[in-house]
C-alpha cells in the first residue's frame, strides 16, 4: 500500500475517533467562549483567534490527505 493511502488511513481513523472529536470540539467551544466573554482582553482573543486558526489548519490537513488518497485512488484504478 502506498505511503498515500497509510497516511489517508490514519488520518480517517484520527477524524472518526470520538474522543479526538470531544477534544477538538471542547477546544474550540473554549475558544468561542472567549469571543463572547466582554472582559476578555485583547491579548486572550488573540490567542483563542490563534488556536481556532490552528485547529482549522488541522481540519485541512486531514482533508489534504484524504483529497491525496481520491486523486491516487483515481491515476491507479
Amino acid at each position: 500500500m502506498s505511503q498515500i493511502k497509510d497516511k489517508a488511513a490514519r488520518f480517517r481513523r484520527l477524524e472518526k475517533d470520538e474522543t479526538f472529536q470531544e477534544l477538538f470540539h471542547e477546544v474550540q467551544q473554549r475558544q468561542i467562549t472567549v469571543f463572547i466573554d466582554s472582559s476578555a482582553t485583547m491579548q486572550e482573543i488573540e490567542k483563542a483567534k490563534s488556536i481556532l486558526t490552528a485547529l482549522d489548519e488541522i481540519r485541512l490537513v486531514i482533508r489534504s490527505a484524504l483529497d491525496d488518497e481520491a486523486v491516487y485512488d483515481k491515476q491507479n484504478s
